[in-house]
């Protein structure tokens, strides 16, 4: 079995009892346990993933040298967009205009950071490469 068929294989594994783990959790508890939820969201991604990239890959390889830099440089490109942000959200509040809770400036920021480096990402895979 080569290397990608068997990292698929232990992500849906993986997925599949994170999945039961869930169930029993949420069954056990009377639904009112938040990890119940988190283990299932984690093990149906755990399992999406798997089936996505075994079917689009096979026992192809995943990455090559090209889309490692690829992801290396959307990454640090992402982080700077969100150290910018972080940086505008703290100007923005120290001048008064414009206040928000921790919790809110904290997933803002998560969600900045993520969707900056998927944006990055696309855009350099679409490109073809870094200089």
């Amino acid at each position: 079995m080569t290397e990608t068929k068997q990292r698929n294989l232990f992500r849906i594994i993986a997925g599949t009892l994170m999945l039961i783990s869930g169930l029993v959790s949420i069954v056990l508890t009377s639904g009112e346990a938040i990890i119940g939820s988190i283990f299932l969201t984690a093990g149906l991604v755990f399992v999406i993933t798997g089936i996505i990239r075994h079917r689009k890959y096979g026992d192809k390889t995943e990455s090559d040298e090209r889309s490692k830099k690829i992801g290396a440089y959307g990454l640090s490109y992402g982080w700077l967009t969100g150290i910018f942000f972080m940086f505008g959200l703290f100007w923005l509040d120290y001048l008064g205009i414009l206040r928000m809770g921790t919790q809110l400036a904290l997933a803002l920021s998560i969600v900045v950071l993520a969707l900056s480096t998927l944006i990055y990402r696309m855009y350099l895979f679409r490109r073809g490469d870094v200089d």
